[in-house]
């Protein structure tokens, strides 16, 4: 069975500052989402786990043969180079429109028009291989990369920030084909910014905070601590009085995990006001 182990690990981000990985080990069909704050070194979190980061201290063993990592960054370069490659504000009158079709981005690497129809139809964008990518939504082009990904048939997907920038159905729609490719034994790792953003069907989670994976475990057991080590780890908050929770008697008939959850969102959405005032 495939895995990647890191233990003790320290990765070089720049001439001041490192990412501590200090215990993981990620297994063949499972399903891991890693939740931190803006700077908590997430993106770094993906990079290390894909093979992209000097290492500096640690042990770092992987038996996976094709990592992918995908971010919001490269959808976003991606779509920019194929407006760059041909500006139509500037077109003349009878001059064609050149873009890459979304067929031909997601055979980009892997030339296979079977396997390219067989993942749009799962992926439910078929009607669109045809059309110029860049006329693309931002959910048809998240999905779109995604089919490209796809087309190696990676035994790791690290998915860096999947759900950024899409409203509440396309994060839905999304989340049900995550869940139906981990399904298939696609080992999946969701790198996210907040608590409630982790779907159903994750089994295990992480924690970062100041580049540092603090936490980590079964999804259900790890949110019941969240908060708590969070805080703790969180330079941010240091002397900051945080205001009282509202509605306390409304939160008294959920279960352990629900109120895990609910505090654990309280904590993102008061951080990241914190980082705004700070």
């Amino acid at each position: 069975m495939s895995s990647l182990h890191i233990s003790q690990g320290t990765f070089r981000l720049s001439d001041t500052r490192t990412l501590s990985l200090p215990d993981l080990t990620l297994r063949a069909g499972e399903s891991w989402a890693f939740v931190g704050t803006n700077g908590s070194g997430k993106s770094a979190l993906a990079r290390a786990l894909a093979g992209e980061l000097t290492q500096l201290k640690g042990e770092r063993r992987c038996t996976f043969s094709r990592l992918t990592r995908l971010s919001f960054e490269q959808l976003q370069k991606l779509v920019s180079d194929e407006w760059q490659r041909n500006n139509t504000d500037l077109l003349s009158p009878g001059e064609e429109d050149t873009g890459r079709t979304t067929g031909e981005i997601i055979q980009d690497t892997v030339k296979d028009d079977a396997r390219c129809r067989h993942l749009a139809e799962q992926f439910g964008i078929t009607a669109l291989l045809g059309r110029r990518f860049k006329y693309l939504s931002t959910g048809e082009a998240r999905k779109t990369l995604l089919c490209q990904a796809l087309m190696s048939e990676p035994d790791l997907l690290i998915l860096d920030e999947p759900f950024d920038g899409l409203d509440v159905q396309s994060r839905a729609q999304l989340a049900t084909l995550l869940e139906r490719l981990n399904q298939q034994g696609y080992t999946l790792v969701l790198v996210l910014n907040r608590f409630d953003e982790i779907p159903d069907f994750v089994q295990n989670a992480g924690v970062l905070a100041d580049c540092n994976l603090t936490e980590t475990g079964e999804k259900s057991a790890l949110l019941k601590q969240a908060l708590i080590a969070q805080l703790a780890h969180s330079e941010k908050l240091d002397g900051i009085a945080l205001p009282e929770p509202d509605t306390l008697s409304a939160r008294h008939d959920l279960d352990p995990t629900s109120r895990a959850f609910y505090c654990a969102t309280v904590w993102c959405r008061t951080t990241i006001a914190l980082s705004l005032i700070i």
